[in-house]
């Protein structure tokens, strides 16, 4: 008597394992996507904060916050000679807005509370936001964001 062997899979074992590794593999690119926006969130929060600095040398020098409209980064100065324009104090060299890179975030224009120098302000509010997420808010002379 000969026994017949099979050898290999069937088509119904074959399309379980696709199905199996299809499920798994949507899974895995929906917490990559989550851990991106994550991280996107993560470098535009780090490059606000990293403006802190540059607003309390503004605050000690008598300038003004720039509130003319949305910052762009890599060519607005932090520190203003005036209220509204693009030039700097005297004697000032001072650093631009961050850019936020290709993160999907973008400046909202800040805020200063009273009108004036940051040095006469009660606060400086600054703003990202980004489709989908919530804001993130930046206010001196507290050093906080959120």
């Amino acid at each position: 008597m000969k026994l017949n062997y099979k050898k290999g899979f069937t088509l119904i074992e074959l399309l379980v394992v696709i199905a199996i590794i299809g499920i798994l593999a949507s899974i895995v690119l929906t917490s990559l996507t989550s851990a991106k926006n994550k991280a996107n969130r993560t470098a535009a929060m780090a490059n606000l904060r990293g403006v802190m600095p540059e607003l309390i040398m503004c605050a000690d020098g008598g300038g003004y916050g720039y509130t003319a409209g949305a910052p762009t980064g890599g060519t607005t100065y932090v520190c203003q000679a005036a209220a509204t324009g693009n030039a700097l104090p005297a004697n000032y060299i001072g650093p631009v807005w961050p850019s936020l890179g290709n993160t999907g975030w973008a400046y909202g224009t800040p805020v200063v509370t009273p009108a004036g120098t940051l040095s006469a302000a009660t606060s400086y509010v600054y703003t990202a936001t980004k489709t989908g997420e919530a804001t993130i808010t930046c206010t001196f002379p507290t050093g906080t964001c959120s």
